[in-house]
């Protein structure tokens, strides 16, 4: 699922083709991904309109459309994403906006169709809609307003951390990630961390995000690519996801794979050695956090 280093890096990627450009036409190939508005309406809301700026908010893609025209919003969720060069599945474009002057259009692609697409008449009605289902984006959270949220939940960090309504862009991946940076371990509840843990917590956010947008993303299936169709570079260097039974990079302890209780589905990867388990697990049980090991 794209997270907030692969929603920035296509909007980063869309900027130099997008901002500035006048939509010819924007066209609906399959219905199922637009949320409050019908084909024909967007179709009619935005025909003419200039982008003005391409932008992120949590693991969304907006654009705001010159004055009258409002804001499309799109949000790729498991498998969408955006193409420059023509897809090599055309049997998944589920959108294709149209630029006077650019001889190709852009292409979104959804494998799974889970993606939405919303056109908001302004910017005032957008942000309402994000307040709703979002919190802070994970890069602009401060710090006292993290340890305030996270005082409130008495889940594992891990899910915490993954809830959008707690901070906005961080999924499965990048939270294994941001607490081996932290050295905490992913089943500690969130509420028992100390002042000096969520700090260390605020600093990884940063800087494993920020890594993560500059090697463009994390690619771990055919469900990624950036919109000129390559790989995002992040999972060549990370230092757990997909690294079950290698050694940390850190103390070469091999890596786990567990899961935690509130993430369904999702794997999660620890070093049990520079993670250390919250003190009621007992290291001869084979289990973390009360949940069997792989």
């Amino acid at each position: 699922m794209p997270e907030l280093p692969e929603v920035e890096t296509m909007v980063r990627g869309l900027r130099p083709v997008l901002e500035g450009s006048r939509l010819a036409a924007v066209r609906v190939l399959d219905a199922r991904l637009l949320s409050g508005c019908s084909a024909d309406s967007l179709a009619a809301a935005v025909a003419g309109a200039v982008v003005e700026q391409v932008c992120r908010r949590g693991k969304w893609v907006v654009l705001i459309l010159s004055a009258g025209a409002g804001l499309i919003v799109i949000q790729p969720r498991m498998t969408g994403g955006f193409w420059l060069t023509p897809p090599p599945r055309p049997d998944h474009v589920r959108l294709i906006f149209e630029l006077r002057g650019r001889r190709h259009p852009i292409w979104f692609c959804d494998t799974r169709r889970l993606g939405r697409v919303t056109w908001f008449p302004d910017p005032s009605a957008a942000e309402r809609a994000f307040a709703r289902s979002h919190g802070p984006d994970a890069l602009q959270i401060g710090l006292d307003d993290l340890a305030a949220r996270l005082a409130r939940t008495t889940r594992a960090i891990k899910p915490a951390l993954m809830d959008q309504k707690v901070l906005a862009g961080i999924g499965n991946i990048y939270a294994d990630e941001i607490l081996f940076e932290a050295q905490i371990h992913p089943s500690r509840p969130a509420a028992t961390l100390r002042p000096t843990q969520i700090a260390a917590i605020h600093r990884a956010i940063s800087a494993v995000l920020w890594r993560a947008i500059a090697a463009e993303g994390s690619s771990f299936d055919a469900g990624y690519r950036t919109v000129l169709g390559l790989e995002g570079g992040f999972l060549a260097s990370n230092n757990l996801y997909g690294r079950e039974g290698q050694p940390c990079r850190r103390c070469g302890l091999a890596i786990r794979k567990t899961r935690i209780p509130g993430l369904i589905g999702r794997p999660t990867y620890v070093c049990t050695r520079c993670q250390r388990p919250p003190r009621s697990v007992s290291g001869r049980s084979g289990r973390i956090g009360g949940v069997a090991l792989d």
